[in-house]
């Protein structure tokens, strides 16, 4: 081989791997991963993609995904045996998210308990055939779907927490698009 096709060819190659530098041959997929619900979320247009989007903001500690699932009017529920513990049987939006981000980061408010290292959730959804539409009135076009889960908070530096039961999930359509309307608690910690 002559010099000049020896040139030639380190000169097309590197002009090759120049013009390829934005899809990176050596890390395949980067692409791929930024558009892939298992990251950023199913789209919400099915209440199984909401309770999808349920579990990968816990598994993620994900507020943003987290608000994302719930209604504006959102209201979670504790069944009447919790209720002594708790305190209340019920609060709001508001409450809810204030209560997931210390879950997610910042640990209680009462400094008893930081955030754990891991959450793992999971969610059993059931079949579309096993939901039931929410006859109550004013609650035309809603879905009740009752998920056995399993709820696990890893803890480096103490005792791990577990939660295991039923959630009870009251989805409607908002704005377009499927969110929680109503969680009911049927849990045991």
């Amino acid at each position: 081989m002559n010099l000049r096709y020896k040139i030639t060819t380190a000169i097309v190659l590197f002009i090759a791997l120049f013009t390829l530098s934005c899809e990176n041959p050596f890390n395949p997929g980067i692409e791929n991963k930024q558009n892939n619900p298992e990251t950023l979320g199913y789209p919400p247009t099915t209440p199984d993609n909401v309770l999808r989007n349920l579990t990968l903001a816990y598994n993620q500690k994900d507020i943003e995904l987290y608000k994302s699932c719930l209604s504006k009017s959102f209201r979670f529920q504790i069944l009447n045996s919790d209720i002594s513990a708790v305190g209340v049987d019920w609060w709001g939006f508001e409450q809810e998210v204030e209560y997931h981000t210390n879950l997610f980061s910042k640990g209680s408010s009462d400094g008893s308990f930081a955030s754990p290292d891991n959450i793992l959730l999971t969610l059993e959804i059931p079949p579309q055939s096993s939901w039931v539409n929410d006859n109550q009135i004013g609650h035309e076009n809603w879905v009740v779907v009752l998920c056995p889960f399993y709820l696990h908070l890893y803890y480096n530096y103490s005792s791990d927490i577990t939660a295991i039961g039923y959630a009870r999930f009251y989805l409607k359509q908002e704005d377009g698009r499927w969110v929680i309307a109503i969680w009911v608690d049927e849990s045991i910690v």
